[in-house]
């Protein structure tokens, strides 16, 4: 709890008001408070004056002097350092008591990203798959349990369905078919994690509908105004001016 003490001549007139609206404080014990106030330093808070001083400031009795500083101790309104033969009390006028801050407190951990609960894996669904590999490498993988292929197959068939690990299957199968890669057509190849997550992206891209083409370039507008007229043939030329000739005649030199 920190405490705050009166130390500038306003704080140390709030701390005056605080002691004379005290209904648990006796009149002379207000009026040696008021009294202890005139010798509070304005830059310390700090005041130092004698019982002796004080009971003859207050025109009290050095036992009322006692009692009074005891009481405002008790009611939180006065914190005494005591002295010794060589120095006097020293008081500090307490203004208010603010409450401890609450610690701060540690913000609860983010609850944990919650993964995918597992499919459910039955030997069938391994079976499967292992007879459609089977089929499409020309292969004879066994299913059985303990053996490398039906460890392989349950991990890869608790995050994907049998039908995705098939097309798997058929699209390195078409890729692979009739190169020198289908030794690769196994399932420590086709199935392990690491290589699985391309093939499926592989296989989306595959899956996505073509683009399609882009729609043709209009044509410029036509000027109606003008007209277009076919070619003439050589022939009609060679008959129209023939037709000339023998209009206008035979031409003199």
């Amino acid at each position: 709890m920190s405490i705050q003490f009166a130390t500038s001549p306003v704080e140390i007139l709030a701390w005056q008001r605080r002691v004379l609206s005290e209904p648990r404080l006796s009149h002379t014990a207000s009026r040696i408070a008021t009294s202890l106030s005139l010798h509070i330093n304005s830059h310390s808070g700090v005041a130092w004056p004698s019982l002796r001083t004080l009971a003859r400031v207050s025109n009290t009795s050095y036992s009322s002097v006692k009692r009074a500083i005891r009481r405002m101790v008790e009611l939180q309104l006065l914190q005494v350092e005591r002295g010794d033969a060589r120095r006097a009390n020293r008081y500090r006028a307490i203004l208010r008591r603010n409450p401890p801050r609450p610690a701060a407190q540690r913000a609860p951990d983010p609850a944990p990203r919650q993964q995918a609960e597992p499919r459910p894996v039955d030997d069938a669904a391994i079976a499967r798959v292992v007879a459609h590999l089977n089929r499409a490498a020309n292969a004879c993988f066994p299913d059985a349990p303990g053996t490398a292929t039906y460890r392989i197959l349950r991990r890869a068939l608790r995050r994907h369905a049998p039908e995705t690990l098939c097309a798997v299957v058929d699209l390195k199968t078409a890729q692979w078919g009739r190169t020198e890669q289908a030794r690769y057509l196994r399932p420590s190849t086709l199935f392990t994690p690491s290589r699985l997550e391309g093939y499926l992206s592989e296989l989306h891209q595959r899956g996505r509908p073509a683009s399609p083409p882009p729609p043709p370039s209009p044509e410029p507008p036509r000027n109606p105004d003008r007209t277009t007229r076919p070619p003439t043939a050589p022939g009609k030329v060679r008959r129209h001016l023939d037709a000339m000739r023998h209009i206008l005649g035979p031409s003199r030199s």
